[in-house]
Formats: C-alpha cells, sequence, structure tokens
C-alpha cells in the first residue's frame, strides 16, 4: 500500500523552479509528503531512548532542546526526543587565514530507540535544502531497524536556514539584473566558501563531533554530490553510504549535462515523467474517466485562469497559468497526492478550480508551534554558481560570485571497505533514473537499484523492497545485486492495477487521510476516526469527496457526507 500524506508537511515540496537560470532546484521530495506516525505497529515507541549503556559519543557540539530551532508542533508530539545544538567550523577549512570568520552549523538528533549502532547523517539536497526540517519529517517514515539502530542527525548546510552566517539577498528577485551581485554584498565572505567540497568538509567536522570512526550518511539528490566529494577526501572514514536521487557524475567537467548555456546537476527528466502519469491516469477510471489525461490537461492551460475558486476560502482567488504548471511540475515530484491531482484535475475539467487552488496553496506553513525559516531559492542559486558558475561561460548570471577555490568534481573511483548503494527513480524529473548505473560505475565500489516509480528519490515507504536494502545497507553493509529493480507498488500485477491505486483511496487509506482532515481543519465536531469511518458507507470509497476533505474544499457533497457520519456518531 503506498504511504499516506500527513495534511502538516515538514518541509515544502520542491519541484523543478527556473528563476533567472534554467535550473532545476532538487531536494527529496518525499520528506514532504507520506510519513507514518510513530506510534504505527512495527516502530519503536516514540517515547523509547537509548539505555545507559548506548549512550552516544559525545563531541563538541551542546546538544539541548529544538525549541529556538523552530521545530513544529507536531513533531514534538510524536516524539518529544529531539535534540538541537550547533558545531562551530572553520570559513575555509583548507586555509590557514586567521582573519576569516568561522561557520555555525545548525544540528538536529534523534538518539536510537534500541541497541545503538552509531549516527546517520542526512542530507536532503538542493543545493540549498535544510535538514533540521528534513530529519524531523523523515525519521518516522523510516523502517524501525534504522531507527532502533541508529541516532538520526541532520544540519542546515553552511549558508542554510539556522545555520550562521546565512545567504542572503534582501529579496532580490533572481531575474534583475544584479541579482548575484546583491546577494554576495549581502552574504559577505561566506560567498567564497559555498562549494560542496567545503559542505564536504563540513561533514568530516560532524562526524568528528560526533565521535564517529567512520560517517554513515544517507544523501538524496544533490546530496549525491557531497556524497562524493566526502568519498573522496576522506576514504578511510567512509562507513555506510546511500546516494538516493544521484546526479550525472561527470558534474564539475565539461562532459557534464547542459541545459543552453548552463551547467546542471542532471538531465531534465521532466518530460518523461510527464509522459508516465498521463499513461496511467488514462488506464484508471479512478482519474479522468473517459476522457484523455493529455487533452485535459491542454485544455486548462487555455482556461484554468477563468475558473472559479468558490469552494476554497483562501488565496489564490484564480489559480495562473504559472501556478498549474508548477503543481503539474510538483506532482512530477511525489506520486503520493495523485488522488487529490486527480480529482483536482476532474473538477476543474469541470469548471471548478477549487481543488487546484488548495493544491497549489499548500499546507500553512510548519503548523502550530513551528516557525519557518527558509533561504532555499537563494541558497540553490548561489551554491549552484559556485559549483557550476565556472561551467556556464555564456551566461552572466553567476558574476559577481567570488571564485570558490575549491570546486566541485567529477565523480571518480574511491577505494573503501563498505561498497555504496546507489539509487535511482526510473522517472525521476529531476535527476532521472539513467544516471544511476553511470554513477555508481564511477564511484568503482557501489552497486545501484533502480525504482520503478514516478518522483523525486524513492526512500523510504514506497516498497519493503526499496526500505529493505537500505536498512541492509546501514545495518549489515549489505547490498542487492547491481542493478536490482524495484517495483513502483508491491502487489501491482500490471499498469492499470498501480494506475488504479494510484489514483484512488483504498478504504483504510482514506479512513486515514479523513482523519487528519477532519482534526487538522476542523469542519466538523465530534470524533474524528469515527465520523472518517461514517463517511465509508457499504466500503465505498467517494474519491472525490476524500480529496475534498483532506484540500479543505466546502463542497456540498463533502459537507453532506461529513454532516451525516457526524450525526451518527
Amino acid at each position: 500500500m503506498k504511504h499516506r500524506a500527513l495534511l502538516v508537511a515538514v518541509a515544502a515540496t520542491v519541484a523543478a523552479c527556473s528563476p533567472s537560470p534554467d535550473v532545476d532546484v532538487e531536494s527529496a521530495d518525499l520528506i514532504a509528503g507520506p510519513l507514518r506516525p510513530d506510534g504505527q505497529a512495527g516502530l519503536p515507541d516514540a517515547t523509547d531512548g537509548p539505555s545507559d549503556d548506548d549512550q552516544a559519543p559525545t563531541g563538541a557540539i551542546a546538544w539541548g532542546p529544538c525549541d529556538d530551532f523552530g521545530i513544529p508542533e507536531r513533531t514534538t508530539q510524536q516524539t518529544p526526543n529531539w535534540e538541537c545544538g550547533r558545531l562551530t567550523v572553520d570559513m575555509d577549512p583548507f586555509g590557514v587565514d586567521a582573519s576569516l570568520g568561522s561557520v555555525e552549523l545548525a544540528l538536529t538528533r534523534h538518539r536510537a530507540t534500541g541497541d545503538r549502532l552509531g549516527s546517520l547523517l542526512i542530507n536532503p539536497g538542493g543545493p540549498g535544502a535544510a535538514g533540521l526540517p528534513t530529519a524531523w519529517g523523515l525519521r518516522s517514515a523510516m523502517p524501525t531497524e534504522l531507527l532502533r539502530g541508529f541516532d538520526i542527525v541532520s544540519w542546515d548546510p553552511r549558508g542554510v536556514g539556522r545555520s550562521m552566517p546565512v545567504i542572503d539577498c534582501g529579496g532580490a528577485d533572481s531575474f534583475d539584473v544584479g541579482y548575484m551581485a546583491t546577494c554576495v554584498a549581502l552574504t559577505g565572505e561566506l560567498s567564497a566558501y559555498l562549494a560542496a567540497p567545503y559542505s564536504a568538509a563540513d561533514m568530516e567536522a560532524i562526524r568528528v563531533a560526533l565521535g564517529e570512526q567512520r560517517l554513515d550518511y544517507l544523501g538524496f539528490s544533490y546530496g549525491s554530490i557531497l556524497g562524493s566529494e566526502f568519498a573522496r577526501a576522506h576514504p578511510d572514514r567512509v562507513g555506510a553510504f546511500v546516494l538516493d536521487g544521484v546526479t550525472d557524475p561527470l558534474v564539475g567537467s565539461t562532459d557534464g549535462p547542459f541545459e543552453g548555456a548552463f551547467a546542471v546537476f542532471a538531465d531534465d527528466g521532466r518530460d518523461e515523467a510527464f509522459d508516465r502519469l498521463i499513461e496511467l491516469c488514462d488506464l484508471t477510471d479512478r482519474c479522468l474517466p473517459g476522457r484523455s489525461a493529455a487533452v485535459v490537461v491542454d485544455l486548462l492551460y487555455l482556461s484554468v485562469g477563468d475558473l472559479a475558486t468558490d469552494d476554497f476560502d483562501a488565496d489564490p482567488a484564480r489559480v495562473t497559468v504559472e501556478d498549474f504548471q508548477r503543481l503539474l511540475d510538483q506532482s512530477l515530484g511525489f506520486a503520493g497526492d495523485w488522488e487529490l491531482l486527480a480529482t483536482a484535475l476532474d473538477d476543474a475539467d469541470g469548471g471548478d478550480a477549487s481543488a487546484l487552488a488548495s493544491m497549489i496553496a499548500g499546507p500553512d506553513g510548519d503548523g502550530p508551534g513551528g516557525e519557518s525559516v527558509s533561504n532555499f531559492a537563494d541558497a540553490n542559486f548561489m551554491i549552484y554558481c559556485a559549483d557550476l558558475g565556472r561551467w556556464s561561460v555564456d551566461s552572466t548570471f553567476c558574476d559577481g560570485l567570488p571564485a570558490n577555490e575549491r570546486a566541485v568534481q567529477q565523480v571518480s573511483a574511491v577505494d573503501i571497505d563498505v561498497p555504496m548503494l546507489v539509487i535511482g527513480t526510473e522517472y525521476d524529473p529531476l535527476t532521472p533514473g539513467k544516471h544511476a548505473p553511470d554513477f555508481a560505475a564511477a564511484i568503482g565500489d557501489a552497486s545501484h537499484l533502480i525504482w520503478e516509480g514516478v518522483g523525486h528519490t524513492a526512500f523510504p515507504g514506497w516498497t519493503d523492497c526499496i526500505d529493505d536494502a537500505v536498512a541492509a545497507q546501514f545495518v549489515s553493509n549489505v547490498r542487492p545485486p547491481d542493478g536490482t529493480r524495484c517495483s513502483m507498488i508491491e502487489d501491482a500485477v500490471d499498469d492499470t492495477e498501480l494506475a488504479d491505486d494510484l489514483f484512488g483511496y483504498g478504504e483504510s487509506e482514506a479512513i486515514d487521510w479523513l482523519t487528519d482532515a477532519i482534526e487538522v481543519h476542523e469542519r466538523v465536531d465530534g470524533d474524528a476516526a469515527c465520523i472518517a469511518s461514517g463517511m465509508i458507507v457499504d466500503g465505498v470509497v467517494d474519491d472525490r469527496i476524500v480529496s475534498h476533505m483532506v484540500l479543505d474544499v466546502t463542497s456540498d457533497a463533502s459537507t453532506v457526507a461529513a454532516t451525516a457520519a457526524a450525526a451518527r456518531c
């Protein structure tokens, strides 16, 4: 069964945005969507802590509460055991200039709940994605073996999120002439120390501070570049590595991928991912019955700006073509919301864009008690220029950024004790799975695994095939045979059954979604679980009603169904 998306996302899903340079921004999309609560059967009790004999080693990080780091209240309700702290590192870890300032990295940690094996450091990619909200959102979806055996640790990379100093562009528009110069003026000397090798050096400082002999690491998307750079610099310190959603291994050379004048981190996979979405939608009556999905989408590009959103009481009041395109791009990055997309497209084809507007608006920040801090877009562009600006010689976008003396290099072979596990998603819009075998071959000591899914990154939660492979790599240092393939959803015998599952709710899944929706949106009073169960009549799930409840679309049908179920409770 595919996993259930939380209504209050911990980190914003990032899909293909293309401001001034046509550069896709990348982060692990699964961190924004489906999460399993700690209390789910099979997972350790959220209140469990390590035994006195399994305490983590003490390093140079003063761990304490996360209240000042913006942890969402929902996260602390799931488990109160998150710690946060800061680690001071050199601005230039390769230099001897004492006049340079330092960088304070913000970190978070959740202790292992069983027999401790070590620390597992996580990076969400980007570049420029913050690690703290990633860890807070990701942990509860991870396999039990990892939660019991490892301290889950992540950090906001230099210049990002709650690390200091922060990348700052003063609200400048990336389309403005002189955008990068503005960013440099406000960011200061850190501008010359942002490329991947500097963050890889920070990873080594984190390893030392954690007291680990070797680094166990889970890197998503751009995080695969950080993993490669760390292994190049510290091969004897490489523990178990899993790199999910890997880039083109030739990034950092003239042979790397380009889009027009811009060097990029990976080939553009959006067309292939979109074609797969359309193909699957056309195979099931639970998407756009009796219609061509491609035709519906094409017509909506022409009409969406004129459609009413009367059943959604928030902005946007009108859906623009640009909004619609961004939503489709985001949907390619995470297939766990395709039930919502199917309803939104169906409604819009009938003249009502309320569900589209709700999907575009997204969840309301981090929820009660959380304070979102994100400089993702500015950090993405500055780090991009630090890494790849030297190859984008026919563009002036990166002009003004001081040269970063240590620059990202193409992936090369490393001699490590534990071979890496490299994961690619066949229809990944941002880092296509075709890069995975080449990346693994370039590393040398690595095997690759392909998830036959649509989305940006594969782990965790989609299939046991993926989750078990990742857990085995960290717990036992074993990997499946090179080239192993995992189906998008287990037990789907063909694409028609796969499409039915992706675009429609199962009964238990619908009850879970409805329970969350009733608790979060408070449209009806009463016991949320009872009302949710009562909205499924004789085992029949009305996909539209479920989607409307989840999206807080106040259609007559959803209001009547919820009110009737509440009366029966």
